[in-house]
């Protein structure tokens, strides 16, 4: 038999609640009243606690993104004030890859710019402002013809968001992002969790580190620590019952040689079960890599059609974002 609690409570919500079932109780006859109460004590009675509570914690969850979301905002708003990685149409100092998935991105043909920090609307206002240009010349490198290539190295703040409201395991303790560098998906760990997973950002470069570090501070955020360091030399990072994304950390930044290191490393050392998200397919990655193992072998593809619905409702637009993560599993090697 289920019980609840009778402890009484000082909540605005149940306060509010007691007047409303007030209200309506007195629009009905006696014996109606009398019925309501009786169904209403075995409704109680023969109903799990976590049943009733059901909606109660849906709603609880909504707030938490909701609140998070806002608060995401303000901390882009914050780092963009700071001239963080304003779009630029100055030559970009990456190292393009040569081979592969993104083997077609070039200086010339490919502007970066942060999603984190600047969403389709933000871009078109730089587009009308002319402190961004669509498009350049092959010729002249006027860029007034073709199309460029837009690339970011952060996720937006919708997917950061779907992160942790459809793809992270709800008994996740641990979040490790690999390549955090503004540190967006680490602020997305600890605003839509409400600080309750321990959140582990890895970044190479001491001003992205030192960055995030300060924003952390500044807005107060919890269960955080930042390490300025190569991801090939934490092996102590990897925990059980963890969740690890990873938006393309390797492909512009390290040679093909590197990048296969890093990856002959997370083989080894990420934990069966481990949930990866990985923006994009690590499939399309690692094709032209020369590595140990078969991806297929090691992870696990799972299908989030249904989780990228529900987020996106009848925006194609936003589906379309939502299913370019990758949801995996961790094998276990033994089976």
């Amino acid at each position: 038999m289920a019980s609840i609690s009778g402890k009484p409570s000082k909540s605005k919500e149940v306060r509010e609640t007691k007047e409303k079932i007030v209200a309506l109780l007195s629009k009905l006859k006696i014996e109606e009243v009398i019925e309501i109460k009786d169904w209403l004590n075995k409704y109680v009675d023969e109903t799990p606690p976590e049943q009733i509570t059901a909606n109660h914690e849906k709603e609880q969850k909504k707030k938490i993104l909701e609140k998070g979301a806002q608060k995401l905002d303000r901390i882009a708003t914050f780092l963009k004030d700071k001239g963080v990685d304003v779009p630029s149409k100055e030559l970009n100092k990456l190292k393009y890859p040569t081979e592969g998935f993104d083997s077609d991105c070039n200086e010339i043909n490919t502007c970066e710019v942060d999603s984190f920090l600047y969403d389709d609307d933000d871009v078109e206002e730089l587009v009308q402002q002319n402190q961004l240009s669509r498009s350049y010349c092959p010729d002249c490198n006027s860029r007034n013809t073709i199309p460029l290539n837009f690339i970011s190295h952060s996720l937006s703040r919708l997917q950061i968001k779907f992160l942790f409201d459809k793809l992270m395991p709800p008994t996740c303790q641990n979040v490790l992002d690999i390549g955090s560098r503004l540190g967006a998906v680490v602020y997305g760990a600890s605003l839509f969790t409400n600080g309750n997973v321990h959140t582990v950002g890895v970044e190479m470069d001491s001003d992205y580190a030192a960055l995030a570090l300060q924003t952390i501070r500044q807005f107060g955020l919890k269960n955080i620590e930042i390490l300025r360091e190569d991801i090939r030399h934490l092996p102590q990072v990897f925990k059980e019952n963890q969740f690890i994304v990873m938006n393309n950390v390797f492909s512009f930044f390290l040679s093909k040689t590197e990048q296969e290191e890093c990856w002959e490393f997370l083989h080894t050392h990420m934990r069966p079960g481990t949930v990866l998200a990985h923006h994009p397919p690590v499939e399309k990655i690692t094709e032209h890599l020369d590595l140990s193992f078969a991806v297929e072998d090691w992870l696990e593809f799972v299908n989030t059609t249904e989780q990228c619905s529900e987020y996106a409702g009848d925006d194609s637009e936003i589906f379309e974002e939502m299913e370019s993560i990758c949801k995996y599993i961790v094998k276990n090697p033994e089976v």
